[in-house]
């Protein structure tokens, strides 16, 4: 393989609203990036099903990685690639420690991952793009290039675990996760992802084609309000209040207010257990917001709802 030059690794594995697996391939793709070295990493990420073709089990298929390489015609930084099919189950820190190991062999000088931030953006919002990264200098950076710092979090997944094991071969290392709708994690998110690549052509100069990436914006909008309107309506229904006693004389008994009393007992439990799926499931957090919103109660819970977001991947 011919000599790069002072390449940035740009790595991507599996994550919510593929994000970060998405904005890695298309880059990829669209620079024209080459095989340069097959991982085998099969002591670490095990087989986890079979394909079946007319009717007949085939053999067990280790899951793939491998490195790809892009050369800069302008003579300028190179770039290298690690697109991975699937995230480990066990052993991640030696996996990535294995990983980045290989990718300093390739001559790797800088490590870039992708992921996503769920947060309470409409579907046809426009997502916002958050840094972290491993120096306050590369912060800077991408600040200066449009990112928001991510205040404090979480990175699940590799997407994140790999920053560490870079910083640990002395590599600076940075995450740019993409904002997408906290309810949508199942779904692939090409906004999400072009809003990363926007940053990313920025921050490195090489101009990106993000026209056939931003072609399936308007569909996955659509899905989702629609989806949306649907969690809106399953939890309005589900948080629909009793109707109110009546006295002898027909007219409902006055009660004190959720501001006036706090939660009752019973409530409270309500909006505990809520909150305990809501952290599960983030699409649960649209049945908690309109159950703290019909008690009253969304001010006194709004710190906390908005942890439920603090967490990228």
């Amino acid at each position: 393989m011919e000599q790069l030059h002072e390449p940035w690794l740009i790595a991507a594995w599996p994550g919510m609203g593929a994000v970060a697996q998405l904005a890695a391939s298309y880059l990829a793709q669209k620079l024209g990036a080459s095989i340069v070295e097959d991982v085998d990493l099969r002591t670490l990420v095990e087989p986890r099903s079979v394909d079946v073709r007319a009717g007949l089990v085939q053999a067990a298929r280790s899951t793939h990685a491998a490195f790809h390489a892009w050369k800069n015609p302008t003579g300028g930084r190179d770039l290298l690639f690690y697109l991975a099919a699937e995230q480990p189950e066990r052993e991640p820190w030696t996996y990535c420690r294995r990983v980045m190991a290989l990718a300093r062999g390739l001559g790797a000088v800088r490590v870039l991952t992708f992921a996503a931030m769920g947060t309470q953006i409409e579907p046809r919002g426009t997502p916002r793009v958050f840094a972290v990264a491993t120096t306050p200098k590369l912060l800077e950076e991408l600040v200066e290039h449009g990112a928001e710092p991510l205040g404090e979090g979480q990175i699940s997944g590799l997407n994140g675990l790999f920053l560490a094991a870079a910083a640990a071969e002395e590599v600076e290392a940075a995450c740019l996760l993409g904002e997408f709708p906290y309810f949508a994690a199942a779904v692939a998110n090409p906004k999400a992802s072009s809003a990363v690549l926007r940053v990313f052509e920025r921050v490195t100069g090489i101009p990106i084609d993000r026209a056939e990436l931003d072609e399936h914006v308007a569909p996955v909008e659509a899905a989702l309000d629609e989806a949306l309107a649907k969690l809106h309506r399953a939890a309005e229904a589900q948080s629909a209040p009793p109707k109110p006693a009546e006295s002898e004389e027909g007219e409902a008994w006055k009660e004190a207010t959720p501001e006036d009393t706090g939660p009752t007992a019973e409530e409270a439990r309500r909006v505990e257990a809520l909150f305990e799926r809501a952290r599960r499931d983030k699409s649960q957090a649209i049945a908690l917001k309109a159950e703290l919103d019909r008690l009253g109660l969304f001010k006194r819970y709004e710190d906390r709802f908005l942890d439920l977001f603090k967490q990228g991947g």
